[in-house]
């Protein structure tokens, strides 16, 4: 009875007995043999039984079915249907099949003693036995001698440039001594780096000392090996495509000229080629500059975008293009496009609010540019100075349309200590107990927050926020703080979460109640 053994890159076997008259081989599901390796093709390869006769057992038949990296029987890649003989070595990618007659693997155990062991039966029917008798080896890749092959037959093995290594490759980025090979046993070797100048590196890793296995690739500079279990076949694949390479930079010279003939020929050398090159330069078509091909980076494409937005008109968008694209500490934000496209949004939002007659949407746009930090100076400071303004118009500015800041309403005293202004104080206060305590301050009373407290408060950030806390709560809890402070300090409070603060402060304006 006929049946085939399959073994895998790591030495695991399976056996099938041939009972059917068509076997399939391939990656994809369906196929009756099915090799989940990446080298092996969906649909890769046929073994059927072709028989002259009844009474005929029928020869076993392989046909490679196109596949990408090929069949190899006997370590020859076939190129059509072929018979196949007991003994004889199938390779489909990384795995190799065996096919096997019971009847002349029995007569073969019984010539060899009752040894069993032995997947291949030995010669003479067996004619893959000697492809897999061969010893652990290395298979360059990529060198001088690309596919040479290297016994691993020793203890200890030299691997070097020089001539009385025990794997001597003539290349420059092999040192002389390069490493050492020894062997471990269980086909297990060690591989030592002795100090060469381009190192070894064992499947892309560097090391200068490690364990080598049947598969790992050894590159020793710019020369490749591969390590190939003994038994094993080697066949090249897509990813392993020898290749010849010459030395990096060499300066031997084969033979001297002499010094008469070197000047000439050399002169002579020269103006041949600058005459041609200045040939092709005045009838070569002229070609345009090759343009950059490294992509802007996503700071760059969001600053154009807003740029395209500010040239259309639509400042709000590129305003908030900036916005969503650069946090406060982007570098991108000192640069003159973004500062650019910034004061011409804040131009905008002024030139709106001064147009408009609603007080509450003419503040709303100027406390918008006063708090932006993207925007210079001179215009946040142009927009605080426009709310003051607008306070002084109105007379006063209503609690609810300050969220954070309260300007400074500090006027000059009489001397009984009251304000010079006292029915514009009393229409202020007002407004700032509107919703809170329900009634004026008794003249009198300082209403007014310095110039520095009104600035952080127009900033609106959360350093600023945490600033001014620290600056009013020595004053306010001390009682010596106005009412206007006593609330700016509740409404930061409030602004940063601190319930205690607020409690407290609250405390302060309770006795006035």
């Amino acid at each position: 009875m006929w049946k085939l053994v399959i073994e895998d890159d790591e030495g695991k076997r399976t056996t099938l007995p041939l009972t059917r008259s068509e076997y399939t081989v391939g990656r994809r599901e369906g196929n009756i043999i099915r090799l989940t390796e990446r080298n092996v093709s969906r649909n890769h390869a046929r073994f059927y039984k072709k028989a002259t006769g009844p009474n005929d057992p029928g020869t076993l038949i392989l046909e490679d079915l196109t596949s990408y990296n090929g069949v190899f029987v006997n370590g020859l890649r076939i190129t059509h249907a072929q018979a196949l003989a007991h003994g004889d070595l199938v390779q489909v990618g990384d795995y190799r099949i065996v096919l096997q007659d019971d009847a002349l693997a029995a007569a073969a155990e019984a010539a060899a003693g009752g040894d069993s062991k032995a997947t291949v039966p030995s010669a003479p029917h067996a004619r893959g036995a000697t492809l897999l008798d061969r010893p652990n080896r290395l298979v360059m890749l990529a060198g001088p001698t690309p596919g040479a092959e290297f016994p691993l037959d020793r203890d200890r093995m030299t691997i070097g440039r020089a001539e009385d290594a025990s794997v001597s490759v003539n290349h420059n980025s092999v040192s002389r001594l390069h490493c050492e090979v020894h062997a471990l046993g269980d086909g297990r070797f060690e591989i030592v780096d002795k100090g060469s100048s381009n190192g070894v590196r064992v499947n892309a890793a560097e090391l200068r000392r490690g364990i080598i296995e049947p598969g790992d690739v050894v590159e020793l500079g710019d020369v490749r090996f591969k390590f190939v279990g003994a038994g094993q076949i080697f066949l090249p694949t897509e990813s392993h495509q020898l290749a010849t390479i010459t030395d990096r930079d060499t300066t031997d010279v084969t033979h001297k000229r002499k010094p008469g003939n070197a000047l000439p020929i050399a002169v002579f050398a020269v103006v041949v080629v600058a005459g041609a090159f200045g040939a092709w330069s005045y009838t070569r078509p002229k070609i345009a500059p090759r343009t950059s091909l490294t992509p802007p980076s996503p700071e760059q494409t969001a600053l154009d975008d807003a740029k395209k937005l500010a040239a259309a008109g639509d400042l709000e968008g590129a305003h908030a293009k900036l916005e969503a694209t650069f946090p406060e500490s982007s570098s991108w934000r000192e640069s003159a496009e973004f500062k650019d496209i910034e004061s011409q949004w804040a131009e905008a939002l002024l030139a709106k609010a001064d147009a408009t007659d609603d007080g509450l949407a003419k503040r709303s746009l100027y406390q918008r540019v006063s708090q932006a930090m993207s925007v210079d100076a001179p215009h946040r400071k142009a927009a605080a100075d426009k709310l003051l303004q607008l306070d002084a118009n109105t007379g006063a500015a209503a609690a609810s349309d300050l969220p954070v800041a309260v300007r400074e309403t500090a006027r000059p005293r009489n001397e009984d200590g009251g304000s010079a202004h006292e029915s514009h104080r009393a229409a202020l206060m007002d407004d700032l107990h509107a919703g809170s305590t329900g009634s004026a301050q008794p003249p009198g009373v300082a209403i007014g927050v310095d110039e520095h407290e009104q600035k952080l408060a127009l900033q609106g950030t959360q350093d600023a926020k945490i600033q001014l806390k620290q600056q009013l709560e020595p004053r306010v809890f001390s009682g010596h703080a106005s009412d206007a402070e006593v609330r700016l300090l509740i409404s930061t409070c409030k602004d940063l979460g601190d319930k205690s603060c607020v409690q407290q402060a609250r405390a302060v304006l309770a006795p006035q109640k």
